[in-house]
């Protein structure tokens, strides 16, 4: 199901902590007109980013509840809320939630694979080459003893 196949009063996130969890997206990863990537707070990256957000809600309200109480994020500059996130141990595991959520979303947008050099397309069935590896790395998997219980 994506963003798409929802109607607003199903999204669990409210405006308001859609408009946070935006203004982190956009603090972590800016516009680059250079090299014309979008900012994570771009529309398109945003819908990916509630898509994924949505498996994690309960984590993710409380956090941004949370950061509401310490700062008021509409006049708050990126850099000062990256920095709140990063040095208060209170929003710890709160910021990694989000910037792995963030991070996935964002590079999976077609226009940021596209400009690293990526093709914008699902692994399969097309498939991507890969190097022949050392297969002798697992043999000590394959010789370790089960230590799982038998069924």
């Amino acid at each position: 199901m994506n963003s798409d196949d929802l109607i607003s009063s199903d999204n669990v996130f409210s405006k308001k902590q859609q408009q946070i969890i935006s203004a982190i997206a956009n603090a972590m990863i800016r516009k680059d007109d250079l090299l014309g990537l979008p900012s994570a707070s771009d529309p398109r990256v945003m819908r990916t980013i509630m898509d994924k957000a949505v498996h994690f809600s309960g984590r993710l309200i409380e956090g941004i509840d949370a950061l509401s109480e310490e700062i008021d994020t509409r006049i708050t500059t990126p850099e000062a809320l990256l920095d709140l996130l990063d040095k208060n141990p209170k929003f710890r595991s709160f910021s990694r939630m989000l910037t792995i959520v963030v991070m996935q979303a964002y590079y999976q947008d077609p226009r940021v694979l596209t400009a690293h050099g990526q093709s914008a397309r699902p692994p399969f069935p097309l498939g991507h080459d890969v190097e022949s590896g050392d297969w002798s790395l697992l043999d000590q998997v394959k010789q370790r003893k089960p230590f799982y219980r038998h069924a």
